[in-house]
Order: structure tokens, then sequence, then C-alpha cells
């Protein structure tokens, strides 16, 4: 269960449209030890993360930045050096979400560049696919 949080942290219903049960409870419930641990770790909040996945845009908060990170770490789709690799998230999501994934994985590619640390980049990241895919985004 682990793996279906990917992509995003990032998640989809389908390729259509999300219906009123996204994200589906089982998953929230599996997602709790994880959000948890990187709330604590990182001092991000519910009300943080309830804000960022309401549709408008906004800057999340250095917490929010690190939670961001935190979990795409918790995850296992990051490389020795820190960074996010692609093709782990793509590889660790559910095959039926691969066409949404790669749209997102080619569009955001190069989202994080101008991120100064790995919070930061782990934002840009996210923010992008929020953007190219906001009715598949949730935030756990």
């Amino acid at each position: 269960m682990m793996l279906l949080f990917l992509f995003v942290t990032f998640c989809f219903a389908s390729t259509l449209a999300i219906d009123a049960d996204f994200p589906p409870a089982e998953m929230i419930e599996n997602m709790s030890w994880y959000r948890s641990v990187c709330m604590r770790e990182t001092g991000s909040s519910d009300e943080q993360i309830a804000l960022f996945n309401r549709p408008e845009t906004i800057d999340a908060p250095r917490d929010l930045q690190c939670y961001m990170y935190c979990m795409f770490r918790m995850h296992n789709v990051t490389r020795p050096d820190g960074e996010v690799d692609p093709i782990d998230v793509y590889h660790a999501i559910p095959k039926r979400f691969n066409s949404i994934a790669l749209k997102v994985l080619v569009n955001c590619r190069n989202a994080e560049q101008e991120g100064k640390d790995l919070c930061e980049r782990a934002y840009l990241t996210h923010k992008c696919w929020k953007a190219t895919e906001p009715q598949h985004y949730f935030l756990f």
C-alpha cells in the first residue's frame, strides 16, 4: 500500500474525473502513519496540507515543503543524493495511472531545478504536478 501513495503524494482516481469518494478512505488510512511521521519531523500541520489541497495555488511554507520531501523520502523514491528519482516515482505508482504519470513527469521534469534545497525542490515538483493535473492531485 505504501506505493499507492506515490504520485504524489500525487494520487489519481482515474484518467477521467475524480469521484466524490476520492481519495478513498482506505488510502487515507494507509497513509496516516507516513503523514504523522512527516508532520512530526517537519512541524507541518493538517491545516497546511488541507490548504495546499485546495484548487487555488498557494506558496507553501518551509515546513510544508519539507513535509513534501519527507513523504518522498519515506516512500523510497529519492536517490542517494536526496533528489527525487522520477523513474522510481513512475515505477512506484499503480500501472492503471501510467498515462497520467507519464504526462506529469514529462511536463514537470525540470520543475525542481530552481529550488535551492531538497525541500524547495520537492515543493516545486508538487506545485507543477498540481498545475498539470489538478483533478488528479492530492497531498496526503
